[in-house]
């Protein structure tokens, strides 16, 4: 079973490429600005574009770990120096992010600090902007999550997506909770026992069977871990949970289809977040939050309803829920 890094809040895959080269940019600073001034490869005399792509080159062949992978996705004039965004690859997941250089390639700076004055708000929405600019469009965009019902991080997704579903109603159709997992001669398993694998299972079976009652569900459990207490309190059909959760062609037959498309993905990582079929990180549009969740799902639609504009929490969900 593979739940190594089952819960990892971070899933850092897509973030680590970027991450990696910043520390070895850092750390090997100096030999980076001796390498370029002695560098016959950069020259006033040639474009933007063409000195942008030799600096990415450079930087694939000089600093980045193995598997990681760089692509220049544009070059512009900013303050006297090119500001290059360049895409870095890994395992399937992608993140851009930008370096600047001086315009005749011959230095080259991981990050800029703006002198004038701005806000630290002003400075996140540019970057929610980047991210969000990064993101496929689709007209019924999807975000997958995908968790398990012990673990504190899925629980603080579900929290907060649930929060999402109540503040702004026209995404519920554009957000789905999935479920980690295996399915072995028929029994459920999970990463933390028996007791998770058969909760997993029943908010399976609520969300295909009787999905109007699924995020008070969710909810109510999270904050008293109490199924029975949860499925009175929210009017759930008992009889027709027990008939999903007992019969293979039913509550199995679902958990299957969850697990394969979690496997289909890599996701390990409890949550996972998959929109439109790409790995997105939620700390990518402001954190863990109602805001940031519901700014990540409007991203991923090509137009987007006026609900979007509607504000919501970006205060970060707590790490205390849960009991994993």
């Amino acid at each position: 079973m593979r739940w190594n890094r089952l819960d990892n809040p971070w899933k850092p895959a897509c973030i680590a490429c970027a991450v990696l080269f910043v520390i070895a940019l850092v750390l090997g600073m100096s030999g980076a600005f001796s390498s370029f001034s002695d560098s016959s490869l950069f020259s006033s005399s040639v474009s933007k574009e063409a000195t942008a792509q030799k600096m990415v080159d450079f930087i694939g062949a000089n600093y980045l770990a193995s598997g990681v992978s760089a692509r220049l996705v544009n070059v512009s004039e900013e303050s006297g120096v090119y500001k290059v965004a360049i895409e870095y690859s890994v395992s399937g997941d992608k993140q851009v992010s930008s370096v600047y250089m001086t315009r005749d390639g011959k230095l080259l700076f991981p990050t800029s600090y703006p002198t004038t004055a701005r806000t630290t708000a002003a400075i996140t929405a540019q970057s929610v902007e980047q991210s969000c600019s990064a993101q496929s469009k689709q007209e019924s965009a999807l975000l997958e999550a995908f968790v398990v019902s012990s673990c504190p991080y899925g629980t603080q997704m579900q929290l907060v997506l649930a929060d999402v579903v109540a503040g702004v109603p026209d995404l519920a159709k554009n957000i789905r909770v999935r479920y980690i997992g295996q399915v072995s001669n028929g029994t459920i398993y999970s990463m933390h026992g028996s007791n998770e694998a058969a909760e997993n299972l029943r908010q399976i079976c609520i969300r295909e069977e009787q999905p109007d009652a699924y995020w008070q569900y969710v909810s109510c459990y999270i904050n008293s871990s109490s199924s029975a207490e949860c499925i009175k309190s929210t009017g759930i059909d008992l009889t027709r949970l027990t008939s999903c959760t007992t019969d293979p062609a039913k509550g199995i037959t679902y958990a299957e289809k969850d697990f394969a498309i979690a496997d289909s993905y890599g996701a390990t990582a409890s949550p996972t977040l998959i929109l439109n079929g790409a790995k997105v990180s939620e700390f990518n549009f402001g954190g863990r939050n109602p805001e940031a969740l519901k700014t990540l799902v409007c991203c991923g639609l090509s137009t987007q309803p006026g609900s979007c504009t509607t504000t919501l929490s970006n205060v970060s969900a707590s790490s205390s829920r849960g009991n994993c």
